[in-house]
C-alpha cells in the first residue's frame, strides 16, 4: 500500500501574479522563495513556503478566476497561522482589507476563519491549539 509521508507542495493558477503575491506573501506572511518570468507567452511563476510545505503560483494571460459560488477542483487550502489570538488574526486581516467570508469556527481544539484569495480560492486560516486564548 502506498503511504505518503507529507505534502510537498500544491500549485495554484492565478490571474494576477502581483495581487496573489501580495495576498500570500505580504498579507498572510508566506516566505517568497523565488519568482520567474514573464516568459515568451506572458507566463510567470512563484514559489512560496509555509513551514516545510510550498505553494507554487502559475500565471498566464488566459487564466480566469474561480467561481466563488460554484467552484470546481480544489475546495480550499488550510494554513496554520502563528497569531496570539483569533481576534488579532482577524484584526490583521481587516487592516490588510481582506474580507472574512466565514468564521471564526471552533472545532477539534482549533479555531479558523475563511477568506478568499484574489482569484476566489477558499483559504482556511487556522490558529493552532496552543495559541488559542
Amino acid at each position: 500500500m502506498l503511504r505518503p509521508t507529507a505534502l510537498d507542495h500544491l500549485a495554484l493558477k492565478v490571474t494576477d501574479m502581483d495581487q496573489s503575491l501580495h495576498f500570500y506573501h505580504e498579507v498572510l506572511g508566506l516566505d517568497l522563495l523565488r519568482t520567474a518570468g514573464p516568459n515568451a507567452e506572458g507566463g510567470r511563476s512563484a514559489v512560496l513556503q509555509a513551514g516545510a510545505q510550498k505553494i507554487d503560483l502559475f500565471s498566464r494571460p488566459d487564466f480566469v478566476s474561480a467561481d466563488k459560488d460554484r467552484p470546481v477542483g480544489m475546495d480550499h487550502l488550510c494554513l496554520l497561522m502563528d497569531s496570539p489570538s483569533m481576534e488579532q488574526l482577524m484584526t490583521d486581516l481587516q487592516q490588510a482589507q481582506v474580507d472574512i467570508g466565514w468564521g471564526p469556527v471552533q472545532r477539534h481544539g482549533t479555531v479558523s476563519v475563511y477568506v478568499y484569495d484574489p482569484d476566489g480560492v477558499h483559504v482556511e486560516l487556522r490558529i493552532i491549539q496552543e495559541h488559542i486564548v
